[in-house]
Order: structure tokens, then sequence, then C-alpha cells
């Protein structure tokens, strides 16, 4: 069972440990003797202090970037290069003030452990390996191995494999957690099956029967017309519900990748009604995200052609907007409203809310004006991960 977690609290808790490690750096650069006065040690003593602040506002900001190989390829190689500069500076005997290292070492953390959790399995060791020697090396070298600074190098290596090892926790519990929503929906699949073919079937066929039944009777010189359209009509409905029935029994839903394009699956919500119109964006987006987004506006257009205004449009719009630093699918079906309209139970609105907020979203629904309109917020990132590394 997974349990909903704010997607802030997170990004709190980042915030505040840079705070801290920024606040560490101050601290280290007033103990650390000033080098005598020379043009690297100028430049170097200019430019290093931003290092450690990119670092940082890379990695909190790497959600909205999402990019976290080449963020964590940046700040890892930008790092060793400080590092290798100061170093061979030192050995040359042109020494510059050593650039602390803790804000760099905890942003390459959260870096290290959200591309052990993210990334593709061929790109996780080289981020491993390379997050690793920038973090453990910045201490050793940029201090020296004599000073007491070096001792940083300890924390600094345990917090790497900590990092790592979240990171592959993080990444287990999501693969587990998709295995177990992919097992539920092909359950959910087979049920609705089975209650479309023994139920919904069975009485199509009974009507279908007794329209035949009816126009026999009625002989050859009654208006039979009417029986002939009930007929037509049910074995019309027979044939599109074996095809569904098919589809559910054995369709698995798109594999694995890099996510699942978003436009085919509102296309296939929509069905044939040329009364719906369609504006979305063509982007690929997590199976979960775009799973809920296909269901909600299935269940969304069905109520909005019992309700809408007879031959009135019926919009659909899907495109991903940022809140803050994390991407959120919003997905809006609206259609003018029959005046006095006599809704239902609300249990299709249920049923959407419960499908928004099984992956931390939300929906809304209600008239705006003359239209009723569905609104879907529905988190990218949380249906990507468990939490947020």
């Amino acid at each position: 069972m997974l349990v909903a977690v704010s997607t802030r609290t997170p990004l709190i808790l980042e915030i505040a440990a840079l705070a801290l490690a920024i606040a560490a750096d101050i601290v280290i650069v007033l103990l650390t003797p000033t080098p005598e006065p020379g043009l690297l040690a100028g430049v170097f003593t200019g430019l290093t202090p931003a290092i450690g602040l990119g670092a940082a506002a890379l990695a909190v900001l790497r959600r909205r970037f999402d990019r976290i190989k080449l963020l964590t390829a940046i700040v890892a190689g930008v790092s060793l290069a400080v590092t290798a500069i100061t170093a061979l500076a030192d050995h040359v005997g042109g020494a510059v003030r050593p650039q602390p290292p803790v804000t760099e070492v905890l942003a390459l953390a959260i870096l290290c452990g959200a591309a052990c959790h993210r990334t593709a399995t061929r790109t996780v060791v080289p981020l491993v390996l390379l997050s690793g020697a920038a973090m453990t090396t910045a201490p050793l070298l940029r201090f020296g191995p004599t000073t007491s600074w070096a001792l940083l190098a300890v924390p600094a290596a345990l917090l790497w494999g900590g990092s790592v090892v979240t990171g592959l926790v993080l990444r287990d519990a999501t693969s587990r957690a998709q295995a177990a929503a992919e097992s539920a929906r092909s359950a959910e699949r087979l049920g609705l099956a089975r209650e479309l073919h023994d139920f919904v079937a069975h009485h199509v066929t009974g009507m279908t029967v007794l329209a035949q039944g009816a126009r026999v009777a009625a002989g050859e010189d009654a208006d039979t017309e009417v029986y002939v359209e009930i007929e037509q009509a049910g074995l019309e409905a027979l044939t599109e519900m074996r095809r569904v029935v098919g589809m559910l029994r054995t369709d698995p839903g798109p594999r694995k990748g890099d996510g699942v394009a978003l436009v085919p699956r509102l296309v296939d919500a929509r069905g044939v009604d040329p009364r719906i119109r369609i504006r979305a964006a063509d982007i690929r987006l997590p199976k979960p995200v775009v799973d809920a987004a296909h269901r909600i506006v299935v269940e969304a257009v069905t109520n909005a052609r019992r309700y809408a205004v007879p031959g009135t449009e019926i919009a659909i719009e899907a495109d991903v907007e940022y809140r803050g630093v994390l991407r959120v699918l919003i997905v809006r079906v609206g259609n003018q409203l029959v005046a006095d309209a006599q809704r239902g139970k609300g249990y299709g609105l249920t049923g959407m809310s419960e499908r928004a907020e099984t992956i931390g979203g939300t929906l809304t629904a209600g008239p705006v004006g003359d239209r009723w309109q569905v609104v879907a917020s529905l988190p990218v990132e949380s249906s990507e991960s468990l939490g947020s590394v």
C-alpha cells in the first residue's frame, strides 16, 4: 500500500540541509589561512565561492531541469577540476585558498542518490564512480592529507555510500510499486472484461432477441422498421463489446521505456465522437500518469456526453505545467452544460478523484460559467518514484 507524502517535504529538507552546509563552508573559510597574494590566488579566491552555491542550486532544481545525468556529471566534473587545480597549484608553489567542499559534497550526494534512483541502469555505475571520486578527493587534495580538514573525507565517503544505498533502495521500491500497480490494473482490466461479457452482453443479447421476436410476431404487413433499428443497434453493440472485451483481456498496455505518449491515449479515450476536440502537448510521461489521465478522461467524456448540450463541443486539454519546481500534468475536460441538468449521484466523480489521488494528484469538478469543467492535476515526479531524492 502506497502512503501519500507531501511532494514539498523532501524539497524543504534539502534546502535546509544545503543551507547548513553553506554555513559550514563559511566557517571553514574563516578558519582557513589566507594564501599569499598572487594572480592565481586572487582569481581562484574570487571564483570558487560560487561553485558550492551553484552545486546546491542545481541539486535543488534538478526536478525542474529533469536532466539528472547531465547535472550530476557537471557538478562532479567541476568539483574534480577545482580539486585538481588546487592540488596542482600547491605542488608548484602557487598556493590558493582551498575551496570548502561541504556544500559540493552534499549536493553531489543528492544528485548521486537521484541518479541511482531514476537513471538508466547503464549510466548508474559511471555516475556513482564519478561522484564518489569527487566527494572523497575534495577534502584530501584541497587541504592536503596531513591537515585536520582532510578528515572530512571520512564523512564524505560515508555520505556517498549512504546516497548510493538510498537511491538503490528507492529504485527497488519504485520497481516493486510499478509491478504491483500493473498487476492491479491487469486484474481490474480482466474484471471489467468479465462483467462486460457475463452481464452487459447477456442483457444486450436479450434485447436483440426480443426485437427480432417482436418483428416476426408483428407480421409482414406491420411497420417493423423500429424493430429492425433496435436489432441492428443491438448487433452493433455486441460487436463493439466483443472488441472491447478482447482488448481488455489481451492488451498488456505500453511497455516500460522512456515514457508513454500522452496524445494516443487521449485519442483512444475520445473514441470516434466528432464533437470532441483534443488539444494536448505531444509529450511522453510516466505510465502511471498517462494511465490515470486516460481513465479520468474516459469517465469525464462519458459524463459530458450524458449531460452536455446536444451537438455542442466537448473539449479535452492537457499540458505539463510547473508548480514550484515540480512538473504537473493538467488535464481539463469541459462541455456546455444544459440548464437545470440533473446530475447523477457522483460515483463517477468519486472514482476520478480516487484515480488522481492514487498517484498523489487532485481533481476538481464543477460549473464554470455556462460550462461544466473537470480539472485533474497529476504530479509527474511523484509518479516516477515513491519519494524524491
